[in-house]
Protein backbone atom coordinates (compact mmCIF):
# COMPACT_ATOMS: atom_id res chain seq x y z
CA UNK A 1 0.00 0.00 0.00
CA UNK A 2 2.85 2.64 0.53
CA UNK A 3 4.05 1.84 -2.94
CA UNK A 4 0.77 2.78 -4.01
CA UNK A 5 0.74 5.90 -2.39
CA UNK A 6 3.97 6.73 -3.18
CA UNK A 7 2.90 6.54 -6.91
CA UNK A 8 -0.01 9.03 -5.88
CA UNK A 9 1.81 11.41 -4.06
CA UNK A 10 4.81 11.45 -6.75
CA UNK A 11 2.37 12.38 -9.37
CA UNK A 12 0.88 15.13 -7.69
CA UNK A 13 4.44 17.64 -7.90
CA UNK A 14 4.20 20.31 -10.25
CA UNK A 15 6.71 18.36 -12.36
CA UNK A 16 4.75 15.31 -13.14
CA UNK A 17 1.52 17.26 -13.51
CA UNK A 18 2.20 19.79 -16.05
CA UNK A 19 4.44 18.05 -18.34
CA UNK A 20 1.68 15.19 -19.43
CA UNK A 21 -0.55 17.31 -20.95
CA UNK A 22 1.97 18.85 -23.11
CA UNK A 23 3.06 14.95 -24.14
CA UNK A 24 -0.53 13.65 -24.73
CA UNK A 25 -1.20 16.93 -26.99
CA UNK A 26 2.42 16.60 -28.76
CA UNK A 27 1.60 13.04 -29.57
CA UNK A 28 -2.05 13.43 -30.36
CA UNK A 29 -1.54 16.42 -32.50
CA UNK A 30 -4.80 17.71 -31.11
CA UNK A 31 -3.89 19.38 -28.03
CA UNK A 32 -7.13 18.88 -25.82
CA UNK A 33 -10.10 19.61 -28.31
CA UNK A 34 -10.67 16.02 -28.04
CA UNK A 35 -11.46 15.13 -24.44
CA UNK A 36 -12.11 11.20 -25.42
CA UNK A 37 -8.90 10.64 -27.69
CA UNK A 38 -6.70 12.54 -24.71
CA UNK A 39 -8.17 10.05 -22.25
CA UNK A 40 -7.03 7.08 -24.21
CA UNK A 41 -3.56 8.67 -25.05
CA UNK A 42 -2.94 9.52 -21.34
CA UNK A 43 -4.27 5.62 -20.66
CA UNK A 44 -1.88 4.36 -23.44
CA UNK A 45 1.19 6.39 -21.88
CA UNK A 46 0.44 4.65 -18.77
CA UNK A 47 0.53 1.68 -19.60
CA UNK A 48 3.76 2.29 -21.71
CA UNK A 49 4.98 3.71 -17.96
CA UNK A 50 3.70 0.61 -16.20
CA UNK A 51 5.44 -1.99 -18.06
CA UNK A 52 8.73 0.03 -17.20
CA UNK A 53 7.72 0.35 -13.89
CA UNK A 54 7.50 -3.25 -13.69
CA UNK A 55 10.41 -4.21 -15.66
CA UNK A 56 12.94 -2.23 -13.50
CA UNK A 57 11.19 -4.01 -10.61
CA UNK A 58 11.88 -7.22 -12.27
CA UNK A 59 15.91 -6.38 -12.89
CA UNK A 60 16.22 -4.57 -9.49
CA UNK A 61 15.27 -8.20 -7.56
CA UNK A 62 17.59 -9.85 -10.16
CA UNK A 63 20.66 -7.64 -9.30
CA UNK A 64 19.91 -7.63 -5.37
CA UNK A 65 20.08 -11.28 -5.88
CA UNK A 66 23.34 -11.38 -7.66
CA UNK A 67 24.98 -9.02 -5.57
CA UNK A 68 24.44 -10.25 -2.34
CA UNK A 69 22.48 -7.77 0.01
CA UNK A 70 23.99 -8.85 3.13
CA UNK A 71 27.16 -7.50 2.15
CA UNK A 72 27.80 -3.92 4.27
CA UNK A 73 29.29 -2.16 0.91
CA UNK A 74 25.77 -2.74 -0.27
CA UNK A 75 23.76 -0.67 2.35
CA UNK A 76 26.57 1.70 2.34
CA UNK A 77 25.81 1.70 -1.29
CA UNK A 78 22.27 2.78 -1.12
CA UNK A 79 22.54 5.04 1.33
CA UNK A 80 24.99 7.36 0.05
CA UNK A 81 21.98 7.30 -2.87
CA UNK A 82 19.05 7.54 -0.77
CA UNK A 83 20.85 10.44 0.70
CA UNK A 84 21.50 11.88 -3.22
CA UNK A 85 18.56 11.05 -3.46
CA UNK A 86 16.77 13.48 -0.45
CA UNK A 87 19.16 16.26 -1.68
CA UNK A 88 17.20 15.64 -5.39
CA UNK A 89 13.83 15.87 -4.13
CA UNK A 90 14.19 19.26 -1.52
CA UNK A 91 16.05 20.54 -4.56
CA UNK A 92 19.19 21.62 -2.95
CA UNK A 93 21.65 19.74 -5.88
CA UNK A 94 19.80 18.66 -8.93
CA UNK A 95 21.41 14.90 -10.19
CA UNK A 96 18.96 14.18 -12.34
CA UNK A 97 18.08 16.62 -15.61
CA UNK A 98 14.80 18.50 -16.08
CA UNK A 99 15.27 17.56 -19.97
CA UNK A 100 13.59 13.90 -19.75
CA UNK A 101 14.20 11.56 -22.90
CA UNK A 102 10.55 11.73 -23.38
CA UNK A 103 11.35 14.65 -25.96
CA UNK A 104 13.57 12.64 -28.25
CA UNK A 105 10.29 10.79 -29.16
CA UNK A 106 9.43 11.49 -32.72
CA UNK A 107 6.11 8.79 -33.09
CA UNK A 108 2.63 10.15 -32.64
CA UNK A 109 -0.56 8.51 -32.32
CA UNK A 110 -0.91 5.82 -29.85
CA UNK A 111 2.36 3.86 -30.29
CA UNK A 112 3.85 7.72 -29.52
CA UNK A 113 2.09 7.59 -26.81
CA UNK A 114 3.36 3.97 -24.92
CA UNK A 115 6.68 5.40 -26.16
CA UNK A 116 6.73 8.52 -24.39
CA UNK A 117 5.02 6.07 -21.30
CA UNK A 118 8.32 4.13 -21.43
CA UNK A 119 10.71 6.82 -21.55
CA UNK A 120 8.76 8.54 -18.80
CA UNK A 121 9.27 5.76 -16.80
CA UNK A 122 12.78 5.31 -16.86
CA UNK A 123 12.85 9.27 -15.87
CA UNK A 124 9.55 9.93 -14.03
CA UNK A 125 10.39 14.11 -13.54
CA UNK A 126 13.15 15.53 -11.42
CA UNK A 127 10.80 15.25 -8.38
CA UNK A 128 9.38 11.79 -9.03
CA UNK A 129 12.64 9.81 -9.93
CA UNK A 130 13.92 10.15 -6.45
CA UNK A 131 10.96 8.45 -5.12
CA UNK A 132 11.16 5.77 -7.79
CA UNK A 133 14.81 4.89 -7.59
CA UNK A 134 13.77 4.55 -3.64
CA UNK A 135 11.53 1.75 -4.14
CA UNK A 136 13.93 0.18 -6.53
CA UNK A 137 16.43 -0.14 -3.82
CA UNK A 138 14.24 -1.64 -1.63
CA UNK A 139 13.14 -3.97 -4.58
CA UNK A 140 17.18 -4.85 -4.66
CA UNK A 141 17.37 -4.97 -0.96
CA UNK A 142 14.67 -7.62 -0.44
CA UNK A 143 15.89 -9.43 -3.49
CA UNK A 144 12.79 -11.09 -4.18
CA UNK A 145 10.84 -11.40 -7.95
CA UNK A 146 7.34 -11.28 -6.89
CA UNK A 147 7.89 -8.52 -4.14
CA UNK A 148 9.79 -6.05 -7.07
CA UNK A 149 6.99 -6.91 -9.79
CA UNK A 150 3.96 -6.51 -7.24
CA UNK A 151 5.63 -3.08 -5.74
CA UNK A 152 6.75 -1.64 -8.77
CA UNK A 153 2.99 -2.50 -10.31
CA UNK A 154 1.52 -0.84 -7.22
CA UNK A 155 3.85 2.10 -7.63
CA UNK A 156 2.67 2.31 -11.58
CA UNK A 157 -0.93 2.29 -10.54
CA UNK A 158 -1.43 5.21 -7.98
CA UNK A 159 1.57 7.01 -10.40
CA UNK A 160 -1.02 6.51 -13.17
CA UNK A 161 -4.58 7.85 -11.51
CA UNK A 162 -3.50 11.28 -11.38
CA UNK A 163 -1.49 11.72 -14.90
CA UNK A 164 -4.74 10.04 -17.03
CA UNK A 165 -6.87 13.26 -15.42
CA UNK A 166 -3.48 15.88 -16.13
CA UNK A 167 -3.53 14.32 -19.49
CA UNK A 168 -7.22 14.33 -20.23
CA UNK A 169 -7.87 17.99 -18.88
CA UNK A 170 -5.17 20.78 -19.47
CA UNK A 171 -7.63 22.55 -17.51
CA UNK A 172 -7.67 20.71 -14.50
CA UNK A 173 -3.46 21.33 -13.93
CA UNK A 174 -3.71 24.93 -14.82
CA UNK A 175 -6.02 25.22 -12.15
CA UNK A 176 -4.36 22.92 -9.82
CA UNK A 177 -0.89 24.63 -10.10
CA UNK A 178 -2.15 27.78 -10.46
CA UNK A 179 -3.78 27.61 -6.64
CA UNK A 180 -1.81 28.87 -3.36
CA UNK A 181 -2.35 26.21 -1.75
CA UNK A 182 -1.42 23.73 -4.10
CA UNK A 183 2.00 25.72 -4.42
CA UNK A 184 2.53 25.57 -0.28
CA UNK A 185 1.26 21.85 -0.44
CA UNK A 186 3.72 20.91 -3.18
CA UNK A 187 6.78 22.54 -1.04
CA UNK A 188 5.29 20.25 2.20
CA UNK A 189 5.29 17.25 0.27
CA UNK A 190 8.78 17.62 -1.43
CA UNK A 191 10.04 18.12 2.12
CA UNK A 192 8.09 14.94 3.84
CA UNK A 193 9.30 12.65 1.11
CA UNK A 194 13.06 14.15 0.90
CA UNK A 195 12.95 13.26 4.86
CA UNK A 196 11.37 9.66 4.63
CA UNK A 197 14.22 8.86 1.76
CA UNK A 198 16.71 10.32 4.30
CA UNK A 199 15.77 8.15 7.09
CA UNK A 200 15.94 5.49 4.67
CA UNK A 201 19.35 6.49 4.16
CA UNK A 202 20.27 6.95 7.44
CA UNK A 203 19.08 3.24 8.14
CA UNK A 204 20.78 1.95 5.34
CA UNK A 205 24.54 3.43 6.90
CA UNK A 206 23.66 1.71 10.51
CA UNK A 207 22.88 -1.75 8.87
CA UNK A 208 26.33 -1.06 6.52
CA UNK A 209 27.92 -0.19 10.13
Amino acid sequence: MLALLAGVLTSLTPCSLSSVPLVIGYVGGTGNNDPKKAFRLSLTFSAGSAVTFTILGTVSSLVGKLMGTSASWWYLLLGVLMALMALQTWEIYNFIPSTTLIAKNTRRGYIGAFIAGILGGLFSSPCATPVLITLLAIVADKGSLIWGIVLLLLYSIGHSALVIVAGTSIGFVRNMTSNNRYGTFSKGLKFVMGSVILLIAFYMFYLGF
